[in-house]
This record gives structure tokens, sequence and C-alpha cells, in this order.
């Protein structure tokens, strides 16, 4: 009984090392950088705070791998040359690989800090399928011709071979059809096909097939910078559909300014918003967007857009000049644009986080009276630290609108 014993607790002693092990290298992994940004001949200096000692290796000028003994309890400096891209590898014990950091060196960047409220319409590529639903035909039964065939997400390219991008084309296309098979172009996850579909007469003599279909949407933000080419970043999360939360395919887009007529303050589970309207006539237009992805709306702005923003460039910051503490949110509340006090209080390295590598929490009076932290509406307000732009918000905590989470700029700026 006691070998037995013994032996039960060794097991258990070696499988709690080992998940022990796996746990703290999965989260030396999520807290180093997966890839850190540099001016070129310039160093840069990371605080990435973690119990790890190591190795980091690259390749000199003659290819030879070359390793540096790191203690990343201490700040880590890296030193950049000419324009390039190379990879660091990270080895626990020098021997056990953790993960490969990219280290990017480029020119420095400046970009206009804008915060402004905008005005963001879309037009898809494609009908978008919300959902799929029943017909009552004329004698009173219940019929779902696309149930099974469609589903939500997918996007109706084309009628008979007939490009289709508008609801009323669709619907236009299925009356001409009758009550023959319809072939339909579907793109389903960035995949083409086609199906066949039974249109049937609803009861008021229109054939349909039994589709919850949209084929535009519009929206409230704030502008997050311009930079020298005239090009634009907002929200700093992508556009998605608000029954599905797929992200929505676009085809065109274009800018305008908006304007604020309320606020709704935010409160524990139930976020605020900014409510507004986007004015969608000629001298309002101030770009086009052409991008639409999970880490924000991009596009070209026109030079109407400096009636609206200060023609004042801002260097860029990338995560490893991020500190906690004081910072600034620029946005739009009080009938005009101001930075507002916050203070960072957590920096995620990681590229797991995406867009929430910023976690800060209001802290300037006004704004907090305002709108109780951050509301919808916001989102894109770019943030700013000892001088510099370094992110821009992108969520609310929901349980505590004071809260928030911020994507690093240098994350939008690569898309």
């Amino acid at each position: 009984m006691k070998r037995t014993y013994r032996l039960f607790l060794v097991g258990f002693l070696v499988a709690s090392l080992g998940a022990g092990v796996i746990y703290y290298i999965d989260y030396v992994k999520k807290n180093i950088p997966d890839k850190i940004y540099l001016d070129s001949y310039s160093d840069g200096t990371i605080e990435i705070d973690l119990p790890f000692v190591g190795t980091v290796s690259s390749e000199n000028e003659d290819g030879e791998a070359v390793a540096v003994a790191v203690n990343l309890m201490e700040p880590l400096t890296i030193n950049s040359g000419q324009v390039s891209e190379y990879e660091l590898s990270v080895n626990l014990f020098g021997a056990i690989k953790i993960k490969n950091v990219t280290v990017s060196v480029g020119e420095s960047r400046q970009v206009v800090a804008c915060g402004i409220p905008v005005g963001i319409f879309i037009e898809t590529d494609g009908v978008y399928v919300v959902d799929t639903g029943e017909v009552t035909t004329g004698a009173g039964v219940y019929e779902a011709p696309a149930r099974g065939i469609l589903q939500a997400g997918d996007y109706i390219c084309a009628v008979n071979d007939m490009e289709v991008r508008t609801i009323r084309e669709l619907m236009d296309r299925i009356a001409q059809n009758g009550s023959d098979y319809i072939r339909l172009n579907v793109r389903r996850d960035g995949e083409n096909f086609e199906v066949k579909i039974k249109p049937v007469k609803d009861s008021e003599g229109t054939y349909k097939i039994g589709v919850w279909v949209r084929d535009d949407c519009q929206g409230l933000g704030t502008l997050t910078y311009v930079d020298e080419n005239n090009n634009f970043g907002t929200l700093g999360h992508a556009i998605s559909d608000n029954q599905t939360g797929e992200l929505v395919e676009i085809k065109s887009g274009t800018l305008y300014t908006a304007k604020i007529w309320n606020i709704v303050k935010g409160s524990e589970g139930k976020p605020g918003e900014v409510i507004g309207s986007i004015n969608y006539s000629e001298e309002n237009y101030i770009g086009d967007i052409d991008e639409n992805c999970d880490i924000g709306v991009y596009g070209t702005a026109n030079d109407k857009i400096f009636a609206y923003v200060d023609e004042v460039y801002m260097q860029v910051a990338y995560k490893q000049d991020i500190k906690k503490g004081d910072a600034y949110v620029r946005t739009f509340v009080g009938g005009e644009v101001k930075d507002y006090e916050i203070e960072i209080t957590e920096i995620q390295y990681s590229d797991e986080y995406e867009n929430k590598g910023i976690i800060f929490q209001v802290t300037d009076d006004e704004l907090l009276d305002a709108t109780n932290g951050i509301v919808q509406g916001m989102s894109g307000s770019p943030i700013i630290q000892d001088g510099k732009i370094i992110g821009a918000v992108t969520h609310v905590f929901v349980n505590e609108p004071e809260k928030g989470y911020g994507i690093f700029i240098e994350k939008m700026l690569e898309h």
C-alpha cells in the first residue's frame, strides 16, 4: 500500500509540475509581444516585467545565430538600424523555444489625431442574409423555401447570372422569375457557390423565397487619425451586423460628418450611447471607405476633412513606449473636441488581445459627468500620452462604464 501511495504521489507531483510548466510557458507567450515596431536607428526599451530568465537570439550580418541572456524582470532594450524586418527567438533556459518575435524597423511616423464624430455609410458586397423565414401563401399555408439552403451571414451576389446589389434588385429579379426555380450565386465564408430555390406566391400575390436581407448599414463613430497621404482609420474594430454579429463585407462606403444631439449615459450592465445624425449631403462628404476589418474601418479622406480637424501632425508611439498612468482620450462630447484625462491601468502586449491591448479608466470629472465613462459612438477616439498618439478607444467594460479597452495605434496603421 505504501509503495502504491508513493507512486501515486510521485505521479501527482510530476503531473502538477508538467501542468505548471505548460501554464507558465503559455503565460509567458501571452505576455511577450508578437511584433515590436521600432523607428530606424533608434533604441526601443520594453518593460515586460515577467519572471523569465532565458535567451533572445537573432542572426548577425554573417547569418550566424547570436544569443543574449535576458531577465524579463528588467527592461529589455533593442537597437535598430536601417529599415528592415527580422525575427528574435525567445528561449527558456537557452534551449526551450517559447516564441518568435518579429521586429519591424521603419521610418518614424506622424498622423493627425482627430477625435471628431463621423457618420459611416457602407454598401454591402451583395445582399446580406440576416435570417431565413416563412412565407404565408394565399391558401394560408406557411412555407420556408430558403430554409436549409441559405443561412444568416450569406451574401446573395447574383440571380440567374444577373448581379444584385440592393434589396430592390433582388425583389425585382425574384418577381420576374415567377414560380420557376431561381438560381442564386451565394458567397459564404469567402467561397462562392450556386443554389436553386423555388419561390412561392404570398397572400398578396408576390413571389418570395423567405429571407430577411440587408443591403447597407450606417452608424456613428469617432475618427482616429488622418496620415500625410490623407489615409484615415476609425473605430479600431469591425462594423458587424447587429443581429448575426458577423463582420460586414463591403463593396464601397462613404465617410460623412456627423452631428451629436444627445448622450445616453452608461450604467452597470447597460452601455451608453451617442445619439446623433448623419447628413448625407455632398458638402458633408469627407472621404471614401474601402476596408472594414477586425481592427477598424479605413479609407481615404478628401481635403474637406481639414475644415473639421487641425492639420497638426503628432508622433506615433509604439506599445513599448506606453506607460501605466496618466494619458488622455480625445473625443467630441460637450460640443467640441477636447482631451479628457484617463489612467492606463494595464498593457497587454500579445496579438491575442488585438484591439484590447490597452486597458484604461476614465478619471476626468467632466467626461464622467457627461457620459459616466465610455459610451457607444466613442469608438475610435484617439488615446494620447506624453504628446504622442498611442491608440484608440474600442470597447467599454459592460459592468463598469468608466473603464474601457483600446487598440495600439501601431496595429491600426498596419492594416
